[in-house]
């Protein structure tokens, strides 16, 4: 599974060479019979993106800009890691393959920019979250959704307490033992010896420990803005919230051994702790979108809106999800839609655009069911 940030929405959206761009969509599997007939879907629907740029494009430059689709494609073992949904964006100038704990809409795009709107849910008050498990045996950071979760692999991260700390040597009454960072750098000597001082040494270990998980953690979390629960005995999670660097850990926490819990496990305990988060702060935003109705601070016409997101003027967007807009591609053998030529999508990639630019000006985004505009499928909340 692949952590997506706000970062690599931005990447994602800004200029390139110019030229063509590809996104590709579509839900996955993570074993049984549908792994494969998940990559006969994918062949389909990288046949009928081929179809749709022969209209424009020569054979070689199709094959030259769809050569990361085909090596998907034809490599089994790689379906083998899917996870639920599958997101691929190509232009001549880079490709970024995402598989994430969500399910994907089945459809493709082709234009003068990529679509980002399926990969929103990830990045918006959608049910997505944070765990992370805490011992001195195994650090878990996973991510997941109201069905599931998913662990997220670290490697630049320590994972165990014995990853920073050099073990303690009884042949000798006292010494001293250089702590390694997370990265394999040096660190300052902790002193190993026995008698009364062990107690606090290892608290110091412990500390040290936890803060070298903390600063690996602020590279992997750059750009994440969903919630995060912590999982531990409650000395550890304590311990960490005094080191923590990632702004969005919310304040109640799943306080058991976290190396007595699976992963599905994990998920019931942190699942209703995240919901009664969403749900408050959705319906204060709420709240504030009705109480300024009538200031000139809010609308929920998509023009207005998307020019204003243009601007960096909206603090807030809402995005009508269940279905999002894209999620409405009719779904045959192999949707393949052309931007700026069919007009059913036009409000989709209006509506795309004004997310993404939200999101590059550091606002936030909440797709919600809930009635916040009946005539609109958006509806934000200015800045000025």
């Amino acid at each position: 599974m692949d952590l997506l940030t706000n970062d690599d929405i931005a990447a994602l959206a800004a200029p390139g060479q110019g030229g063509t761009n590809v996104s590709l969509f579509m839900a996955t599997h993570r074993f049984g019979r549908e792994v494969e007939a998940d990559r006969l879907r994918f062949k389909n629907l990288v046949a009928g993106v081929e179809t749709t740029l022969g209209k424009t494009l020569r054979r070689a430059e199709i094959d030259e800009l769809l050569a990361p689709a085909h090596q998907l494609r034809d490599d089994a073992m790689e379906w083998q890691y899917m996870s639920d949904g599958l997101a691929m964006f190509l232009r001549a100038d880079r490709h970024r393959t995402f598989r994430v704990a969500a399910p994907m809409p089945t459809f493709a795009t082709v234009g003068d920019k990529p679509v980002l709107g399926p990969m929103l849910r990830l990045l918006s008050g959608d049910g997505h979250f944070l765990v992370l498990a805490l011992s001195q045996r195994e650090i878990r950071l996973m991510e997941g959704s109201r069905n599931t979760v998913e662990v997220v692999r670290l490697t630049a991260v320590p994972t165990s307490l014995k990853d920073v700390i050099t073990p303690r040597e009884p042949r000798s009454d006292t010494m001293a033992r250089p702590a390694a960072g997370g990265r394999g750098g040096g660190g300052s000597a902790v002193f190993y010896g026995h008698g009364a001082g062990d107690q606090h040494v290892k608290g110091v270990e412990v500390e040290q420990f936890l803060r070298n998980v903390s600063t690996g953690l602020k590279e992997v979390l750059a750009g994440q803005t969903v919630p995060m629960v912590l999982a531990g005995l409650d000395h550890l999670v304590a311990a960490y919230r005094a080191v923590n660097a990632y702004p969005n850990v919310i304040e109640a926490a799943v306080e058991h051994n976290s190396d007595q819990l699976s992963t599905e496990e994990l998920h019931r305990k942190a699942w209703p702790l995240i919901e009664a988060r969403l749900r408050s702060d959705r319906e204060r935003v709420i709240d504030r979108f009705k109480e300024l109705n009538g200031t000139g601070l809010v609308s929920s016409d998509l023009a207005i809106v998307a020019e204003a997101a243009a601007a960096g003027r909206v603090e807030t967007l809402f995005v009508k999800a269940d279905p999002w807009c894209w999620e409405r591609v009719v779904h045959d053998d192999s949707p393949v839609v052309e931007l700026g030529v069919d007009e059913r999508f036009a409000d989709c990639e209006l509506i795309d655009a004004a997310a993404v630019a939200t999101l590059n000006t550091n606002g936030r985004i909440f797709a919600t069911s809930e009635t916040v505009a009946s005539d609109s499928e958006v509806a934000a909340i200015l800045r000025y």
